[in-house]
């Protein structure tokens, strides 16, 4: 028969114990996937601020062109703007400026990484109605109004009479 010190039950109920505290952060860990695009982007203004918004609109509309039908882009160009454009800061993941400069008429100019979150931008144009070319949506995308609704399934997509 083996005789087990205290020290050995000891140790084996640390384990025990770091092996639960291990699993319940695992599991109660929340995976959060969202699916992101990444553009290099360019913009300029008089200020500093204007340049920053003029180049986080320009992400948000390279990234809208790829993923968006032309027609419906430019049907719908008004919506747009005042929706989806005025409010460019919103669907971005973050905003990264890699160069800055001011020329010598005193016009800031900058080149900036940015990361727009997909499932927020096609959300909006598909509530404004406007023709998208992605199919199936992604985990943070709302159909309809409603969260994660037809998950799983193809969509029709929208279509505007002409």
């Amino acid at each position: 028969m083996i005789s087990r010190s205290r020290g050995d039950h000891f140790i084996n109920l640390n384990m025990r114990f770091f092996l639960y505290i291990w699993l319940v952060i695992c599991i109660a860990t929340p995976v959060v996937a969202a699916t992101i695009e990444r553009v290099v982007v360019q913009g300029s203004g008089f200020t500093r601020e204007s340049a920053i918004g003029y180049t986080e609109e320009n992400a948000v509309t390279r990234v809208m062109e790829k993923y968006a039908r032309a027609e419906a882009l430019n049907i719908n160009r008004t919506k747009i703007r005042y929706r989806i454009l005025d409010r460019s800061a919103s669907y971005l993941d973050s905003f990264t400026i890699l160069t800055l400069y001011v020329d010598e008429e005193g016009a800031h100019h900058i080149t900036a990484e940015a990361r727009v979150s997909l499932d927020r931008l096609l959300t909006s144009l598909r509530n404004l109605n406007v023709d998208v070319k992605m199919w199936a949506p992604g985990p943070d995308q709302a159909i309809e109004g409603r969260r994660g609704a037809g998950r799983g399934r193809f969509l029709a997509i929208n279509h505007q009479p002409q």
